[in-house]
């Protein structure tokens, strides 16, 4: 467990090469992914490094394809994720731009012929409908001329001579009532409208912005007198957005016209179909050199990214790069870097020098998958500082154990665990594949899962529940006829205690008390967690005034706790003839009344012998570690800082040839402030002293969500299964209860009702209430007592990272 315990130690190397080889041992390390390089020109703005016209021209290309991957995916169409050659990036970039282009022109064909198809459509529609309309309003005169056009131009569906005009058309649906408002004031009443809806959805097309939506639309035809009202009403209904039709008076023209309609639709139909099979034939050459185009644009800009980072030397036409890499991974860095020069046929061999430096180096915990899920639940909190112990070496155990108190079943795990399994097994299903949210949440976490319902079963094993019906796996050890235990349970709680009256009182006393036992025991490891980071700091000065004091404080109140706890269980208060003391009681009055236990009249308070005495020290203890943990330290920091400051003056006084002394970039010391140490100090101390008591608290939520789970669970089974199921509902002739046909009814309603209840309330909502209050005490309670968060990950130079997130 060495590299996740806490981050690899990290080495800050120096390479000097050959602006010939740059290219190939940029290559080669982002092949292996080795190092993390440092940026050398901090602070420089981009237009002024000396590639960026090449990084601009990688993100052209790459605007290139996300054109094109947009337009497959329109397509539904899948990518070869297989990478093959590729051309040169010259190349590479024109032949995207024609394809670019190519995808344009057709795109651009195709909405104009569908545009026209649904012109077409309409047309029909209008012919089809007008028909009848048409019968019923079409004056008794013989109407002349048919335009050939199918929008109308002039508007024209009736010769000069006509008394009575129309106008037919379509428009969308939600601007018809106030189109025939508009109409019905500008006609002064003048006029005669009908509408009928079109029972087909039609299509409005934007061909400069390219967008296609789908539109509901109905026919109309107005009538009217004369040709100044109808050019008004053709105004108006283009105003609307309506589209005008021609619709011809005489039978054979209108018969003519629907043939030829009918004609061009037929037309149109294998124009677009033909376009479409062009425009797929097209995408599916896309499609197989997708990924390989899109990996070989990522990779260059990536190096030339990288080369923005780098220290040119134009005198000696060398460049120099600063890079982090693992310590023993640094032969392989100088190995790599000669094999990459000698290939890109550089003669003169490549420097690598190891430098010291005061910078804080990334933090590096190479994770497998199995710890991806819970290192990722830690770096949502924060990434490690370098060289601190990690947390997500221990949440693996810790996060699934809270979880199981919790949600402590034996079914409801089985069932968590075998959906976490399910994942698991098919990994290669789901792994390179895009899934949406929910999905990807879960399979991301099917570890944390699996891990979770597996502690659900086992603390249901220990509750012995499995459904919340109580359960003896292990046997009994109460007998039943003399009321009195015989032997001890081998595993677990005594199943009789689920039979007991007094069952409440008992499970919520010893859950709470496992609560408290449990958080206790966490935060103290997490306090001996902190002593580690300060014996690898060497920070002695906190190891001394820091971890002391707190275990100090901490043990003499709440390890008292525990003790007093574990002491009342294994007291036969029975035997004794005498009540058991109040825990609580005791603990308040360590405090509000030292030594009261000791008083003649507080005989029953008493839990052992010497309690006062060992109570009095125990307070003692704590009082006096709050003022080590809280005035040492910044007093001791400010005459070590006063110490330093008098050598730095001597030395020069010594020097005083005028020297600056230079310091690299991230390396600056900050100014030492007495009073930022001390109100830091402070903070501290007010949160540990405060914090313990609300986070020991805190830790109940095991208690309340491990009873709540129970009652629910058993409330389920009993009001819907035991009464809903499994009592007969027919009534006999003598009256009593038997099985009959509404009893089968009955019962498969309530185990419907149960499996679906019991599925939405315990396996979900309950769930995730576990996993949240989990997360909680991990990130809090726990991490609190030993962990900053505020570390800088190690970001490899790799280009497996192409298309996927970086890995933790």
């Amino acid at each position: 467990m060495g590299s996740i315990f806490r981050s690899q130690k990290m080495q800050l190397v120096q390479m000097i090469v050959q602006n010939d080889a740059a290219h190939a041992v940029v290559e080669a390390f982002g092949e292996q992914g080795l190092v993390e390089f440092r940026d050398l020109n901090h602070g420089q703005p981009f237009h002024k490094r000396a590639f960026t016209d090449e990084v601009k021209k990688c993100e052209e290309v790459q605007r290139k394809l996300v054109a094109l991957k947009a337009a497959l995916d329109h397509e539904n169409m899948e990518i070869n994720e297989e990478l093959g050659a590729t051309a040169g990036s010259e190349e590479l970039a024109s032949m995207l731009a024609d394809k670019e282009e190519e995808l344009h022109q057709m795109t651009t064909q195709e909405l104009m012929l569908k545009k026209n198809h649904n012109s077409l459509l309409e047309q029909r529609h209008v012919l089809e409908i007008g028909s009848k309309i048409y019968a019923a309003q079409a004056p008794g005169t013989a109407l002349g001329g048919v335009s050939g056009e199918l929008e109308m131009s002039d508007f024209s569906s009736s010769t000069a001579t006509s008394m009575l005009s129309y106008v037919a058309g379509v428009m969308p649906r939600l601007s018809m009532q106030s189109f025939q408002r508009v109409i019905f004031r500008s006609t002064r009443g003048n006029a005669i409208m009908s509408s009928v809806a079109v029972d087909e959805t039609l299509h409005d097309y934007d061909l400069k912005m390219g967008e296609v939506h789908e539109v509901e639309k109905d026919f109309f035809m107005i009538f009217v007198s004369g040709e100044v009202l109808k050019s008004k009403v053709a105004k108006i209904a283009t105003y609307f957005g309506g589209t005008l039709y021609a619709y011809p008076d005489m039978a054979a023209d209108k018969a003519a016209m629907a043939a030829e309609v009918e004609k061009r639709l037929g037309e149109s139909d294998s124009i677009l179909a033909s376009t479409a099979t062009m425009k797929r034939g097209m995408l599916s050459e896309v499609a197989a050199q997708y990924a390989s185009w899109n990996f070989a644009v990522c990779k260059r800009k990536m190096i030339f990214d990288t080369f923005n980072k780098f220290d040119y030397d134009v005198k000696r036409k060398v460049f120099v790069a600063d890079a982090w890499v693992p310590e023993s991974k640094v032969y392989d860095v100088y190995k790599l870097l000669s094999q990459a020069t000698a290939k890109a046929g550089v003669e003169t061999r490549p420097v690598l020098n190891l430098i010291e430096t005061k910078a804080t180096p990334p933090t590096h915990l190479p994770v497998d998958k199995v710890c991806y899920g819970f290192q990722a639940l830690v770096n949502t909190y924060g990434t490690p500082r370098y060289r601190e112990v990690n947390p997500g070496a221990f949440a693996v155990i810790l996060f699934p154990f809270l979880f199981g108190i919790m949600f402590g079943d034996l079914g409801h795990g089985s069932l968590l665990m075998l959906f976490g399994l399910s994942m698991i097994r098919n990994e290669a299903h789901f792994e390179g594949k895009k899934l949406d949210d929910l999905v990807e949440m879960c399979y991301g976490g099917r570890y944390v899962i699996f891990l979770n319902g597996c502690f659900g079963m086992y603390v249901g094993l220990i509750y012995n529940e499995v459904f919340a019906c109580p359960m003896s796996i292990w046997g009994s050890g109460y007998d039943w006829e003399n009321e009195t235990i015989i032997a001890p349970p081998i595993f677990g709680v005594e199943p009789a205690w689920h039979h007991a009256a007094n069952k409440i009182s008992f499970f919520n006393s010893f859950k709470m008390k496992m609560s408290i036992i449990v958080g206790v025991l966490q935060m103290t490891f997490g306090i001996f967690l902190s002593l580690l980071n300060h014996l690898e700091y060497k920070n002695y000065l906190k190891v001394c005034f820091q971890f002391l004091p707190e275990l100090g404080f901490f043990g003499s109140i709440f390890g008292y706790l525990v003790f007093l706890i574990f002491y009342k269980w294994s007291v036969p208060w029975v035997e004794l003839g005498k009540p058991a003391p109040s825990l609580l009681t005791t603990l308040i009055n360590m405090f509000m009344s030292p030594g009261a236990v000791a008083l003649p009249e507080n005989a029953d308070m008493v839990l052992f012998e010497g309690q006062a005495n060992v109570e009095a020290v125990l307070i003692l203890v704590a009082l006096v570690c709050v003022p080590l943990l809280l005035f040492p330290i910044p007093f001791i920091e400010s005459a070590r800082h006063e110490a330093a400051q008098k050598k730095k003056a001597a030395y020069k006084a010594l020097h005083d040839d005028g020297a600056e002394e230079v310091v690299a970039h991230g390396e600056e010391e900050h100014e030492f402030s007495f009073g930022d140490v001390f109100v830091h100090q402070a903070i501290h101390t007010i949160e540990f002293v405060l914090g313990s008591i609300s986070n020991t608290a805190s830790y109940l939520r095991l208690w309340a969500l491990s009873l709540a789970h129970s009652q629910l669970s058993e409330l389920f089974w009993d009001d819907l299964l035991v009464m809903g199921a499994l009592s007969p509902k027919d009534v006999g002739p003598d009256g009593t209860a038997v099985t009959g046909p509404a009893t089968y009814i009955f019962c498969w309603i309530a185990v419907i009702m149960w499996i679906v209840i019991s599925f939405m309330v315990l396996m979900v909502m309950e769930n995730l209430s576990s996993f949240l209050h989990a997360l909680r005490l991990q990130w809090v309670e726990f991490q609190g007592k030993f962990y900053s968060g505020d570390g800088i990950k190690f970001v490899a130079f790799d280009f497996k990272t192409i298309g996927t997130e970086a890995e933790l």
